[in-house]
């Protein structure tokens, strides 16, 4: 992760941290619109890498709304059962009635704006609804964090 906080650092981001090796980025971008932050970070990885690998942004401002939306505050005692799915989009109320499956009936998932909440009551390993699903099912490109992960990136960011 030091060689991506260096590439990302050496094109023009500033305060480049980066928390555990899964892809969390944490940077200031002056005022670059979100589309620009992610392409810029999908070349980095290419051309640094040589990885084709899809990116999902949030700007520190959407953080709060990401804690504060959480459909089930009842279960953030339990951390690594409870994920948010981070979508480039909002997926649709259509695509939404396709996560109706009986499959998934252990799983609890609910969408907030571009972001989606799963409490996944018998564990991520036993569990159908995975990101590969997600993205098939809601027609959108997603990167999922447990609750543990989501708090730890809000109290990396620097806001004003």
């Amino acid at each position: 992760m030091a060689e991506l906080r260096q590439a990302l650092t050496e094109i023009g981001f500033d305060a480049v941290t980066t928390y555990i090796q899964s892809g969390n980025i944490v940077l200031s971008a002056d005022d670059d619109s979100e589309h620009d932050v992610v392409s810029t970070v999908e070349k980095v990885m290419a051309d640094t890498f040589g990885l084709t690998i899809p990116v999902v942004a949030r700007a520190a401002h959407e953080w709060p709304a990401v804690l504060a939306d959480n459909p089930f505050p009842d279960r953030v005692d339990e951390p690594k059962m409870l994920h948010v799915y981070f979508c480039d989009s909002a997926p649709t109320p259509e695509a939404l009635t396709q996560m109706d499956d009986p499959k998934y009936q252990s799983d609890e998932l609910r969408a907030v704006s571009r972001n989606l909440y799963v409490f996944y009551a018998n564990g991520t390993a036993r569990s159908k609804l995975t990101t590969n699903e997600l993205e098939k099912r809601l027609g959108v490109t997603a990167t999922g964090r447990n609750w543990s992960t989501v708090n730890k990136l809000n109290d990396m960011l620097d806001r004003p």
